[in-house]
This record gives C-alpha cells, sequence and structure tokens, in this order.
C-alpha cells in the first residue's frame, strides 16, 4: 500500500473546484466559508482540532444542495438552508471519514437561541460556520472589499439576538480590523488551501475512501446518476485485476472510477436526466464533462496516472471519441478498460426511465463497438469471458451506492 498517494490540500482543491461547477453563483463561495470560519475559530483561540472541524464545516456546510433536483444557486441555499444543512448531515454520516464533519453541518444554520442551552464544540463551531456563510453572502466582489466591512458588521449585529452568541460576534468583531483576511476572502481563489500544510500526505488507503466520497457527490445530484460511479468503478477493479495489474494499480483504477464524471458537476440536470436522446446542442454540453474532469484531475499530485484513465473514457481506439480525439496508441491500457466499464455500467444499470440491457444483448452491443474498432477487443473478451462476476461485482456495488442515496433523502426529510 501507497503510504504516501496526495496530499490532502491538493486532494480538496480537486474537490473545491469541482463545487464551484455547479452554478457560477457559487465560485469560491464554500472556500470563503471555509477560510473565515477557521479564521474565526483561530481568533477564539481553539486548539488545531476543532480549527479544523470549522474548516471542514464550513467547505461541506452546503453539501446538502446536491441532493435538490435541480441546479443549486445561492438564492435556493439561503431559502432553504435548514433543509440543506440537514441533507448535507445524513449524507456525511453514511462515511466514516467525514462523519466527524456531520454534527456541525447539521447545525451550521440554526439559530443561537436555539442552540445557546448547549453551545459548546460542535454547536459552537456550527454558530461560526452560520456567521462565515452569512458574511460570505453580503459580499460584493465587484466592489472594493474593505469599503463592505463596516456595513456587513452593522447587518450582522443587526441581527445578532437570535442569530449568534456573544463569543462568536467578538470573535467576527476582531476579524473585522484585520484587512488581511477580506483581502484574502475577494482577491485570492485559492487562499484556504494556505490553512492546510502542504506536508499532510494521505495514503492509497485514505484516498480510495475519500474519493468514494466524492463520488457520492457527483452521483446523487440526480436519480438518475446515484450509482454509476460505483459500477464503473467495481467494473474497472475488475477489468484490472484479470489483466494482471497490481493490487495498489487496482485501487487507484477504483479512484478512476469514482471520480471520472466529476466534470457533470458543470452539466445541467435537464441534460444529465433527459429519458430521450438528446439533441446536437444538447450533446455538445454532455461533451464538456469529460473536459472538465480532466482540469479538475491533472493538478493533483499522485493523480497523473489516474487523471489519463478517469477523464479519457469518452476517448476511441479509432480517434473517434471526445474531447482529446486520441488514437490507439495514445491511450493506456487504463484508460481502455474505463472505457469498457463505463459503457457496460451504463447499460447494464437501472435507470427511472428504462430497464438494464439483458446478457445477450450487452454482449452484443460490446462486441460490435470492439469490432468497429472503438473498443478494445482484448478487454471486451475478458469482460464477455467474466460476465457473472464482473456483473454480480458492479450490480453489488450499486446497489449499495442506490441505498445509500435512498437512505441519505430519507434522513434529510426526517430531519
Amino acid at each position: 500500500m501507497i503510504a504516501q498517494f496526495t496530499t490532502k490540500r491538493d486532494l480538496i482543491g480537486g474537490f473545491a473546484n469541482a463545487m464551484n461547477l455547479i452554478n457560477p453563483e457559487l465560485q469560491d463561495h464554500h472556500e470563503r466559508v471555509s477560510y473565515l470560519a477557521y479564521r474565526m475559530a483561530e481568533a477564539m483561540g481553539m486548539e488545531e482540532g476543532h480549527r479544523t472541524l470549522a474548516f471542514f464545516g464550513g467547505l461541506l456546510h452546503d453539501i446538502g444542495g446536491v441532493m435538490k433536483r435541480e441546479n443549486i444557486s445561492l438564492f435556493d441555499l439561503e431559502l432553504n438552508a435548514g433543509e440543506v444543512a440537514l441533507a448535507g448531515a445524513s449524507l456525511l454520516r453514511m462515511f466514516p471519514a467525514t462523519a466527524p464533519f456531520a454534527p456541525v453541518v447539521q447545525v451550521s444554520q440554526t439559530p443561537w437561541q436555539r442552540l445557546h442551552a448547549n453551545l459548546k464544540a460542535p454547536r459552537q463551531i456550527g454558530q461560526i460556520v452560520h456567521l462565515a456563510d452569512a458574511v460570505t453572502l453580503l459580499l460584493d466582489s465587484s466592489q472594493p472589499v474593505l469599503n463592505q466591512v463596516g456595513q456587513i458588521r452593522e447587518m450582522v449585529h443587526s441581527g445578532a439576538g437570535s442569530e449568534f452568541s456573544s463569543e462568536v460576534l467578538s470573535a467576527f468583531d476582531a476579524l473585522c480590523a484585520r484587512e488581511s483576511v477580506w483581502m484574502d476572502l475577494l482577491y485570492r481563489p485559492q487562499f484556504f488551501l494556505d490553512l492546510i500544510p502542504d506536508n499532510r500526505w494521505i495514503s492509497l488507503d485514505e484516498t480510495v475512501k475519500l474519493t468514494q466520497f466524492m463520488s457520492k457527490i457527483i452521483d446523487f445530484r440526480s436519480p438518475f446518476t446515484a450509482m454509476h460511479s460505483a459500477g464503473v468503478a467495481a467494473t474497472a477493479c475488475a477489468l484490472a485485476e484479470l489483466v494482471g495489474m497490481s493490487g495498489d494499480e487496482c485501487k487507484m483504477m477504483r479512484i478512476a472510477g469514482y471520480v471520472h464524471d466529476i466534470g457533470k458537476m458543470k452539466i445541467p440536470n435537464e441534460i444529465l436526466e433527459k429519458p430521450g436522446k438528446l439533441t446536437d446542442e444538447e450533446f455538445n454540453v454532455m461533451k464538456e464533462h469529460a473536459y472538465y474532469s480532466w482540469i479538475i484531475l491533472k493538478d493533483i499530485r499522485g493523480f497523473e496516472q489516474i487523471t489519463k484513465w478517469a477523464a479519457l473514457h469518452h476517448e476511441k481506439l479509432n480517434g473517434n471519441g471526445y474531447p482529446f480525439h486520441l488514437s490507439a496508441s495514445e491511450l493506456s491500457l487504463g484508460s481502455r478498460i474505463m472505457t469498457v466499464a463505463d459503457i457496460f455500467s451504463a447499460i447494464t444499470e437501472e435507470r427511472p426511465y428504462r430497464k438494464s440491457m439483458d446478457q445477450e444483448r450487452v454482449i452484443e452491443l460490446l462486441r460490435g463497438d470492439a469490432e468497429r474498432g472503438l473498443l478494445s477487443e482484448r478487454l471486451v473478451k475478458l469482460l464477455v469471458e467474466h460476465y457473472e462476476d464482473i456483473n454480480e461485482r458492479r450490480d453489488a456495488e450499486s446497489r449499495a451506492a442506490s441505498k445509500t442515496y435512498q437512505e441519505s433523502l430519507r434522513a434529510a426529510r426526517e430531519g
């Protein structure tokens, strides 16, 4: 197992970039809330563990917005803040790596008067995130930032009696006098990453767990795709094992499956969920997702190989794929595996608007693509020979992902 695979800073930066794709209005919003929440926790003298909770609470506070069917906007998030917080907390609890942040996110939109009986961490940290979110929403990026501080402070204090505790307000007041904090908020898009030491490496196994969580953020935007990345990851891993890849390479292939569609955060749900054939114009929009997957993944250290495997899943051996139109000589074995895994998973999983294809039809389609020079004949042959085993693994992970999705929805509705 690779002990130092990538850095927490790089992986979080990629996640934040993906979140920014959902809606232009959200550009840098989560980073700003994360940064300001950390600085407030710091101003309150909190220990490092609590500052870390504030940091991740700020970054993840709107994560429940991905459960909404439509593309979220700042207006939606503000209007349905309580619902978003509950949905986000329920999703975070599903994964051990993110469960510690759930209590912070759950109360991140709760007024102080409903929390003051017990304002210890993480409830106090939830208050910090709540205030950081409110302040960030008040910022106008088109205006000089220091000219806004006084008015923002007045607006925050006008609702202090019911919304924020005196301790949290005092920390905010201390930050109002620090010009650098406000300039960071508006003028340095990646400023929040400065709070994570660059030497905080995470292992390959930890990366698998965190990218599995990221895959839910990608897929859970729509019930049409709620199980897709899990199925691709399972299929790709199975094929990697069959061609003799090492244990670490199989884990990397699993990661590639989890994040291959991360660029779909940019695609509107009305296109993702269209049951019929896309128009030429709609298909042009859909094509963008592979390119954005490349852009998001390519700068993450340790992901050099994973990026090529994941983002090139719509390239074809005859050069007629997209978005780069690479030829067979330019496509690695891992990229070829991912293409087969993506197609296989898409046609064998059930969608709300159609049943899955039966085995005979799946094999016919894959063999046809291989004969036309689109897919690797070797990989299609391996898949056909081991069809039952691979499909069982795909189905098991897809069903587990679907169950997590349904449980998240139910927990969010029940509060």
